[in-house]
């Protein structure tokens, strides 16, 4: 299967998934949701392994490594912007948002951590 075919089809697939997913959220049917996300994954898997062309080469492999760091830093830090004024305005008795605060407060510090880890794994590992 060439390139473009397996495009078109993984965009039929997506959409595919995209409404048996509204239509178990409009069923209030979660087996559907799960099924549909289960079945489509393994599909689109299928699908992929089946592939002949190269699908990316290096300069695809920087850019989604630049798209990945880039959206790590900007989710992270606003999770903790968000956490922290949550907590802050749950103390200004703005509501009470002081403990979905220290969730989001908290993932952003575990995904730093497990940033932090990984990078000197993988630094030591390639020989960094």
């Amino acid at each position: 299967m060439d390139l473009r075919e397996y495009k078109r089809i993984m965009t039929v697939i997506v959409f595919a998934i995209a409404v048996l997913i509204a239509y178990g959220v409009t069923q209030n049917n979660i087996f559907i949701t799960v099924g549909a996300v289960t079945f489509g994954v393994v599909f689109l898997h299928i699908l992929r392994a089946s592939l002949t062309e190269v699908e990316h080469d290096e300069r695809t492999v920087i850019i989604r490594n630049k798209a990945a760091s880039t959206t790590l830093a900007i989710i992270t830090v606003s999770m903790a912007v968000i956490g922290l004024s949550l907590v802050f305005l749950s103390g200004q008795g703005r509501g009470d948002y002081e403990q979905i605060g220290y969730l989001l407060a908290y993932q952003a510090n575990s995904i730093l951590i497990l940033n932090a880890l990984l990078s000197y794994y993988y630094r030591n590992k390639l020989g960094g």
